[in-house]
């Protein structure tokens, strides 16, 4: 199959776009009930500026300014550090979990230092399943369109290193490779294709779980979304109840996503990551566009820039 370049780099900086745009916007209403569907969804200040993204699109920033400077499949020590400088920063917002992993570390940490805070946290906790690597996993499939069997190894260690359990780790592979699918292909296939390249006593668990947001009536039916198996399948919900089979699918599954309440931020830029992959950047809306921003004080032509120069060139 033969690939074109203008539409492959749209998909791609759909799907960073889409997270960066969905987590703006959902950040104005995180921590709030559903949002009734007569009320519109806006943006809107407080914690974080108008526009402003969170922490789930400045830790997929992270990864792509490592993914600039190394070869994920080959080691993230890259990755480590640029979480570690982020922390650094003193960010307005971060995940429980992912602070409990950073705040121990030490200057300039390796991914096996990282890991080995990630698995004692595992072993002390219960509640280790947080969604807080589903959320900054799109840009994962960007350097690896022609290769699914490695992209699934790097999205499974890029999780790790903060969330090693095995639910957030096979979700970010699941997510992951669809993402990757539908920028290559157009449609959303790849979940199911990703949860038949799962080992077999997985593929049962993971069927289930989308089958019953399939059929659920509403994504606010799972509440406890900051847990990563309620994430994934309140965005999954909120992208297949608004499919339109045309480029306005990405607004409205979007909007879904923010309606849900809870962490609204996460579940849209979950949803958003793979909307974007399947529609494009032009499928964004230009005032959506002309108002995000965020840390490390980039807008969104910079994300632009960032996806083209990370893409693996496929096309011919």
């Amino acid at each position: 199959m033969k690939f074109q370049k203008v539409a492959i780099l749209d998909r791609a900086r759909g799907a960073l776009l889409g997270t960066a745009v969905a987590d703006a916007l959902g950040a104005g209403y995180e921590f709030k009930p559903p949002l009734a569907k007569d009320i519109p969804v806006v943006f809107k200040g407080g914690v974080f500026e108008l526009g402003e993204w969170t922490d789930d699109t400045a830790m997929m920033i992270c990864i792509a300014k490592a993914i600039t400077k190394s070869d994920l499949s080959k080691g993230l020590d890259i990755v480590a550090k640029e979480f570690y400088n982020w922390f650094l920063s003193k960010p307005r917002d971060i995940g429980i979990q992912t602070r409990a992993i950073l705040h121990p570390l030490s200057d300039r940490p390796s991914a096996a230092q990282m890991l080995e805070v990630s698995m004692e946290f595992l072993a002390e906790h219960e509640r280790a399943a947080g969604n807080g690597s589903l959320m900054r996993t799109a840009v994962v499939a960007l350097p690896f369109l022609s290769n699914p069997l490695v992209l699934g190894e790097v999205a499974d260690q890029v999780s790790a290193l903060t969330h090693q359990d095995l639910t957030c780790r096979e979700a970010c592979v699941i997510w992951s490779k669809a993402i990757r699918h539908a920028i290559l292909f157009e449609n959303f296939d790849g979940i199911q294709l990703a949860i038949n390249e799962l080992p077999a006593f997985r593929q049962g668990f993971w069927n289930e779980l989308f089958d019953e947001a399939e059929a659920s009536d509403e994504p606010s039916q799972f509440a406890n979304n900051g847990w990563v198996i309620h994430a994934i399948q309140a965005a999954y919900k909120a992208i297949t109840m608004t499919a339109t089979n045309s480029p306005d699918h990405l607004v409205l599954g979007i909007e879904a996503a923010v309606r849900v309440g809870h962490d609204t931020d996460t579940v849209a830029a979950i949803a958003g990551g793979l909307l974007g992959a399947r529609w494009g950047y032009s499928a964004i809306p230009e005032e959506w566009l002309n108002i995000v921003h965020g840390w490390p004080g980039l807008q969104a032509k910079d994300l632009v820039e960032l996806a083209d120069d990370i893409t693996e060139p496929i096309w011919e």
